[in-house]
């Protein structure tokens, strides 16, 4: 079973990119992850968290390790131009591939309004390019009220009844996660 390493910004990610994990990978797979707690942390520690997973598989290292981040509004391709500089030097027994949610992790769970309906229990209207959102959390958070207040579980139940092709048919950056996962 192959095991990768997730360094995401926090609790919300951490479940939901698990699950996604899980769905994209193409056998069975073990998912071990770390939260920075927001962007900038990210940002500072990501290094050091790739450096841990070098030990974190029963002292030995994963098989491949994601780091994934949010853009929130900001130039994707600057944003990984930026993560690569702060590794560019260092070498893992591992691939590592570094990612950018355009705009935030909730314009995935947004993409497929069928997994929305199937966690809150009623019918939710259809976002036709989540990515062009410029705060898709809110949106979300609207479609799972007055029922369902948006926690990390309910990002985490959205992800595991979320269908993949659809994610990747309304987001171009979901693409990516995807390829990383298989071909990592």
């Amino acid at each position: 079973m192959l095991t990768f390493g997730l360094v995401v910004e926090g609790i919300y990610d951490e479940g939901a990119l698990k699950e996604l994990i899980k769905k994209c990978a193409q056998s069975e797979v073990a998912v071990i992850g770390r939260q920075c707690g927001s962007r900038e942390k990210l940002m500072k520690m990501f290094p050091a968290l790739l450096q841990d997973f070098r030990h974190a598989k029963n002292g030995t290292s994963v098989d491949k390790a994601i780091v994934i981040r949010d853009a929130d509004n900001r130039d994707p391709k600057e944003l990984i131009d930026r993560m690569q500089s702060k590794i560019s030097n260092r070498i893992y027994p591992f691939p590592a591939k570094l990612l950018v949610i355009v705009q935030k992790l909730e314009a995935w769970l947004l993409a497929d309004e069928g997994a929305i309906s199937a966690v809150t229990g009623k019918r939710t209207t259809r976002v036709q390019h989540p990515e062009n959102l410029r705060d898709p959390k809110e949106r979300l958070e609207r479609a799972l009220l007055p029922k369902i207040s948006y926690t990390n579980e309910v990002a985490r139940k959205i992800a595991a009844s979320a269908k993949v092709e659809i994610i990747e048919s309304r987001c171009p950056s979901f693409k990516k996660f995807r390829e990383a996962v298989v071909d990592c």
